[in-house]
């Protein structure tokens, strides 16, 4: 049963590691306006934050968020939520934009690498993973 177990996890942390990949590749894709220089730019993210926001209300729904993933995870609900950090069932521009950029940007120079991106949304989905106890899930 303990070899069973093991091979079970190690499928499941390999599945939804594949699903991480590509939650983080897609959405920086999308949010990389000018990939040709490798680099996120808080514009960028800003004129993201607009194309999502469909009735221009100034905030993001979960559905408006989900957009361009084509994706409502559970993965995806707990990320919408550790950003929501006013806890109103929306995302405003400045938990999207400021927060965010400002937690990718450690060196302040207002540009975040892929690398830095990559690192920055690995970290808060495995502790949202840990927080939530989806060990891998």
């Amino acid at each position: 049963y303990t070899i069973l177990a093991v091979l079970i996890a190690s499928v499941l942390s390999q599945y939804h590691h594949h699903d991480m990949a590509l939650i983080i590749d897609g959405t920086f894709k999308y949010v990389d306006t000018n990939p040709l220089d490798g680099l996120l730019e808080k514009e960028e993210l800003s004129r993201a934050f607009e194309n999502l926001d469909a009735n221009a209300d100034g905030q993001l729904t979960f559905v408006e968020y989900t957009k361009y993933t084509n994706s409502e995870s559970q993965l995806q609900h707990d990320l919408f939520n550790h950003f929501d950090t006013n806890k109103d069932g929306a995302l405003q521009r400045s938990e999207y934009v400021d927060t965010i950029f400002s937690q990718m940007d450690h060196n302040g120079d207002s540009q975040v690498t892929r690398t830095d991106y990559d690192h920055f949304f690995t970290h808060v989905i495995q502790q949202l993973m840990h927080h939530h106890g989806h060990n891998g899930r």
